[in-house]
């Protein structure tokens, strides 16, 4: 099977947010896809601006021809346009029309099955018609009704046509692999990458995915990093200022997240911080001028809530460091540190239960210890001085 060509769907009605949003995404994509908002917007100059830039990509202009195909169709191929749409509601005729401007200029013409009752017939009538790509298409008011282009990807795909087979609908990075061994030749990816924190790596990531170039520890990697690349480079400067106010500091967490509390403390025991683990029975009490640190990524912990309140109650500072902007434990705190985006953080197969948040804030918190040690020069032979010796 040939490699699967991702394809970006370009939505924005902001001619230079579009440009833009494709410099990004260039490295990993094959096709940009001017969507129709677009389009109708725009106009033929986005067409030439894109043809212009990247002469080796191709374009899709997704007209959504109803009538008059070969007339509308031309003067978008002329201006270099690769691929122009078709509904396949519009009628034979109207599909016949496409396909003869894209001849005319070496181009090619994609049929749209969205809404089309009989896929199977429809695609059947326009390959022998010389369509060359036959699109399934799950729109997106189809996609909030809960349906997927799978079932129609696979009966189409059974069909055997000579054609490249496109797919859309909500397609993302835990589902691109499956669309591509179901048969697809063109994958559609919109939201999953314009929507993402950092576009470019999220369309690296699904080139990847689309590939079966990713392991298991090529995931993980990929995923942290892009938590950390959405997350705020000026974190580390705030924090740090906290904890040198701070008279003592108070780690806490519950769980997997209370053990990175522990790497933590360590870490900043070393840099020459006094510092205590909430817990262990010889934490001391904690009093006004000190400062708690709370690791939740729900903000939500019951006992966490609870050790807050008390901190709040004796006056002592208090910083979350979360996955969520809001939350019980962030509105009593003085600062809120969110790792990554709250949307980076659905479900992700094989970094189950609180994984993703866990490894990221664990690589947060060394990057912040990094800074500490270099901003304050702490040789690497003083921190050693500092380490348990009864061990």
């Amino acid at each position: 099977m040939a490699r699967p060509l991702i394809q970006l769907a370009l939505d924005s009605l902001d001619f230079d947010q579009t440009l833009q949003l494709a410099e990004l995404a260039a490295p990993s994509v094959d096709i940009f896809e001017i969507g129709t908002p677009c389009i109708k917007h725009n106009g033929i100059e986005l067409v030439k601006a894109l043809r212009s830039r990247y002469p080796n990509k191709l374009i899709l202009v997704d007209l959504k021809t109803m009538d008059a195909g070969q007339y509308e169709a031309a003067p978008f191929y002329a201006a270099g346009a690769d691929i122009c749409t078709v509904l396949g509601v519009s009628g034979m005729a109207t599909i016949e029309g496409v396909i003869k401007a894209a001849k005319e200029h070496n181009a090619e013409a994609q049929i749209d099955l969205i809404n089309v009752p009989n896929k199977v017939q429809c695609a059947r009538e326009a390959a022998a018609l010389g369509a060359h790509i036959i699109g399934v298409h799950t729109g997106l008011d189809a996609q909030a009704a809960g349906q997927t282009p799978f079932a129609d990807l696979q009966e189409i795909a059974s069909l055997g046509l000579d054609v490249r087979i496109s797919v859309a609908g909500g397609i993302k990075a835990n589902t691109i692999k499956q669309v591509v061994d179901s048969g697809a030749d063109i994958v559609v990816v919109g939201a999953a990458i314009y929507g993402a924190a950092c576009p470019a790596e999220a369309a690296r990531q699904l080139r990847d995915l689309a590939d079966g170039k990713v392991s298991h520890q090529q995931m993980i990697v990929n995923k942290i990093h892009s938590i950390l690349s959405a997350t705020d480079d000026g974190h580390a400067k705030r924090l740090t200022r906290m904890l040198d106010s701070a008279r003592r500091i108070f780690v806490s967490g519950a769980g997997r997240s209370g053990l990175i509390c522990k790497f933590f403390a360590m870490r900043l025991m070393h840099s020459g911080y006094d510092v205590s683990v909430v817990g262990e029975i010889v934490t001391p009490s904690i009093k006004r001028g000190d400062l708690l640190i709370v690791i939740s990524g729900s903000g939500e912990t019951e006992q966490l809530v609870a050790f807050t309140k008390r901190a709040r109650e004796v006056g002592a500072d208090i910083v979350l460091i979360t996955a969520k902007a809001g939350s019980t434990i962030g509105e009593m705190a003085d600062g809120v540190f969110q790792v990554g985006q709250a949307e980076q953080y659905g479900k992700v197969q094989g970094m189950p239960m609180g994984t993703v948040f866990e490894l990221s804030t664990l690589f947060f918190l060394e990057s912040l210890v990094s800074h500490i040690i270099h901003e304050k020069g702490i040789a690497e032979e003083e921190m050693r001085s500092r380490h348990a010796n009864l061990e």
